[in-house]
């Protein structure tokens, strides 16, 4: 009898105990902390979630998605919270909870964080077996990523920073590993025993999972672009293109379109993996990786063009998608562009440039911003015997990411290197390294 009794009472208590917030993440008046966090308010009791949502404020609140995880209410930006933000969290009394009888929260829960500073990620060294770094450009504090012992062939990041993506050798085949904030290590996604794989990226909603894969087995084995599902349930997913076309280089969109070439045919293609059905096809001789407009809905490419010059020359070309209206960015036959990539905002483009013309020439390619409202471009740097290539935006647009290398002594290593974004203040990061990134 007296179980009973301890057992009634202790059942009654916690029906008439307040709900109450347990843990606040990231926690109160914390700094540094990464552009990709999560929110996340944990509660004694589970929560009815519209009288959460109604009392429930986030300043500066980015596009983002909601859900539960049992008790704990959890917000993940899609994209990263800007550098240097302080964020304030408030959730007004009143939120209900969802066992009887219904109780509410009887206080108001204030708090604010700091966003810190996004780090550069990059591959190192440039000759021989490459490892994963992630670099403080304040501090200059260096971090290393993948495994000891691992040779990574290259990397992408998510929509929001939060995970890392990268291509590993594996004997004579290779895998498909990812690293997520907190991790010590790299956790496998897909083997490959006897295929080669690159280039692989997860969509920025962070359903699906795009990469190219050769079939070493295969005599004159083809490079083919495949979509799976993420996270990937062990199958390879869709292969896009026919057995016998060499499809390459996927990258993409804000929607999650996904642009790759087809090699065989010289076509970038556009791939909706939600209906597995191709939307657009756009003419390309060069096959140059493209970039995607911040809206995604512009693709930019490179192109040769001879529109009436001496010689064709490379332009950068921009296919809106949605009116498969063509419009050439450099609309000049005196130079070559390549490289271009959008500004977080969508109104500027940082690309290389090398003037053809003998007064102007110089052995490297130079970076240039062009302004897209008034279509006027400018130098951002002159170092005439340096290539410069790899152009990499801040999260909020003030700084921008290069790699240069000395075409006058070709045994020196690429170096990668950071400046404003109106070309004031570069430096260099690090000598050796290549394929920079943000990570907010």
């Amino acid at each position: 009898m007296l179980i009973v009794l301890l057992v009634l009472t202790a059942i009654g208590g916690w029906l008439i105990t307040q709900p109450r917030v347990l843990d606040l993440q990231p926690p109160p008046d914390a700094t540094a902390v990464p552009g990709s966090a999560a929110l996340r308010l944990s509660f004694s009791h589970p929560m009815q979630t519209e009288s959460v949502h109604q009392r429930l404020q986030i300043d500066p609140l980015p596009a983002g998605d909601f859900h539960w995880e049992g008790k704990t209410l959890v917000f993940t930006p899609l994209k990263p919270w800007q550098s240097g933000a302080t964020v304030h969290v408030r959730l007004s009394r009143g939120a209900r909870t969802q066992t009887f009888p219904t109780r509410s929260l009887n206080h108001t829960v204030e708090w604010s964080f700091q966003i810190g500073y996004p780090k550069v990620i990059y591959l190192f060294p440039a000759e021989g077996e490459a490892a994963l770094y992630q670099l403080d450009p304040l501090s200059g504090k260096v971090q290393v990523l993948s495994a000891n012992g691992q040779e990574v062939l290259d990397y992408s990041l998510s929509a929001s920073g939060a995970v890392i993506i990268f291509d590993v050798r594996q004997g004579n085949g290779s895998a498909i590993f990812r690293w997520q904030n907190s991790q010590t290590a790299g956790e496998p996604l897909l083997t490959f025993p006897a295929g080669q794989v690159r280039a692989a990226q997860l969509s920025p909603s962070g359903n699906y999972l795009a990469y190219e894969l050769t079939d070493l087995r295969e005599p004159n084995a083809k490079t083919h672009v495949w979509v799976t599902n993420y996270p990937p349930q062990g199958d390879q997913g869709i292969r896009l293109g026919a057995a016998d076309q060499l499809t390459r280089s996927p990258l993409w969109s804000g929607q999650d379109i996904l642009a790759y070439y087809d090699q065989t045919n010289r076509h970038y293609r556009f791939y909706d993996p939600r209906t597995q059905q191709e939307i657009g096809t756009i003419r390309g001789e060069t096959g140059e990786k493209g970039a995607w407009s911040p809206d995604g809905e512009t693709f930019l490419f490179a192109e040769i063009l001879a529109d009436g010059g001496q010689y064709p020359t490379s332009h950068l070309l921009a296919f809106h998608l949605p009116t498969l209206q063509l419009t050439d960015l450099t609309e000049r036959n005196d130079v070559e562009d390549l490289g271009g990539v959008f500004s977080p905002q969508g109104d500027r483009l940082v690309f290389g440039r090398k003037f053809l013309d003998a007064l102007h020439w110089t052995p490297g390619r130079q970076p240039w911003m062009l302004n897209l409202l008034q279509r006027e471009a400018f130098p951002l740097l002159t170092e005439p015997h340096y290539n410069h290539y790899d152009f990499v935006w801040s999260p909020n647009g003030d700084q921008i990411l290069f790699v240069r290398f000395n075409l006058m002594s070709l045994t020196d290593s690429p170096e990668i290197w950071i400046m404003n974004a109106d070309g004031t203040q570069p430096r260099q990061l690090v000598k050796g390294g290549f394929a920079p990134q943000w990570m907010p």
